[in-house]
């Protein structure tokens, strides 16, 4: 089939994006699908209105996106992170629009919290797949079908390259910037405790250099002792490495909804003083991320476009992922907008940073170069 795909997330130099976008290339081609087109992340947001009526109407109006549905078999909308709290709502209604106009339409690999919609709208497309088992059960709770399909990231072609040794540190991860003023200064405030010639390693999942590293995440994170984060991608990457980690507070239900599917019974936390209780709790007592692993990795080759069947377009998983990188590549602004919201962020996270460390004199009598020197020793780019 021929297959315009929604909300691919591979103009985003953030591990978990870059690897969901090529897990669904590889789908897709090893099924023998063909993405004639694609719109990334944010591309569609132009369309978004405060009504349905409106957002369909908008969309309906546009002559590229009708030329582009029209020249395709079905068309594909990653949910990823985007359906939740009424947020999304013009990829449900170019869904619905796709399958008025007799097209396959599928809403995959999705989080779905507190959309306020009918649900005979979802029930009408042809597969509606959520990513964890609590938008499962919120989905189910409305009379919508649905089914259940781990995160695309496990379909991502990880290797065993080596691009940073943590030296079984403790790493932190970059966290939603929604929640700077509890997780983040939880977060930071960790990572100002920690001894100069021993630091705890910052480890952006949204970084600068991901788009080159980010097949390594898996093999990195394999170095390092323990992972404090509040990103759920990093989560994955944590029970792939089967390395304990300490989830902190997100934007969603995302993070419990992941704990969840995965068997784990863990605290999500959201202060600094739970942090060092989870810290030390883990220490002593680390989770069974074996089963975790067993758990989700059992459920490869995920089933997230099985109702596409098998396509007779002559193409495969390596040409798919190649037409996947060319697109990427004809998005220069898109790149160039995320690498300037990534260096705001460093920016943002180092002045609090910095800030912490003089408020709380905590930086062991550091001052001036050292400081800074520790300073950049913890936010690498």
């Amino acid at each position: 089939m021929k297959v315009l795909l929604c909300n691919d997330t591979g103009t985003k130099s953030h591990i978990g994006c870059l690897g969901v976008s090529d897990g669904h290339a590889r789908m897709l081609g090893r099924a023998g699908h063909r993405v004639e087109h694609r719109y990334f992340v944010g591309e569609l947001a132009r369309f978004a209105r405060s009504t349905w009526t409106e957002t369909m109407s908008a969309l309906a109006r546009d002559s590229e996106l009708a030329e582009r549905i029209e020249s395709v078999d079905a068309v594909v909308v990653n949910g990823e992170g985007t359906i939740h709290h009424n947020k999304g709502i013009e990829y449900l209604a170019l869904l619905d629009l796709a399958k008025k106009k007799g097209k396959a339409s599928l809403l995959v690999n999705a989080l779905f919290q507190e959309i306020d919609i009918d649900p005979e709208v979802i029930n009408r497309f042809d597969a509606f797949s959520v990513r964890d088992k609590r938008s499962l059960a919120y989905a189910r709770s409305r009379g919508i079908r649905c089914s259940y399909s781990p995160d695309s990231i496990l379909e991502a072609k990880f290797d065993s390259r080596l691009s940073v040794d943590f030296c079984d540190n403790l790493v932190v991860t970059d966290w939603v910037q929604i929640r700077d003023a509890d997780v983040g200064v939880a977060s930071l405030r960790l990572l100002a405790s920690a001894p100069l010639l021993s630091p705890y390693r910052f480890f952006p999942i949204h970084g600068s250099e991901v788009r080159n590293t980010w097949r390594s995440a898996v093999q990195n994170l394999r170095t390092a002792r323990m992972i404090v984060t509040g990103r759920h991608h990093a989560m994955y990457l944590s029970i792939l490495a089967k390395v304990p980690f300490v989830p902190l507070a997100s934007n969603s239900w995302k993070i419990q909804g992941l704990l969840d599917s995965a068997g784990l019974n863990q605290s999500i936390v959201s202060s600094f003083a739970e942090l060092k209780t989870e810290i030390e709790k883990l220490a002593s007592s680390p989770p069974n991320l074996a089963e975790a692993h067993d758990r989700l990795v059992s459920e490869r080759p995920l089933s997230t476009f099985s109702v596409l069947g098998k396509g007779g377009e002559k193409t495969s998983e390596e040409e798919e992922v190649c037409r996947l990188e060319s697109q990427i590549l004809n998005r220069p602004s898109a790149l160039a907008r995320d690498r300037r919201l990534i260096a705001k962020r460093r920016v943002r996270e180092s002045r609090a940073f910095l800030k912490l460390v003089d408020e709380e004199g905590n930086d062991g009598g550091l001052r001036g170069n050292k400081l800074l020197s520790k300073l950049r020793k913890v936010f690498r780019k």
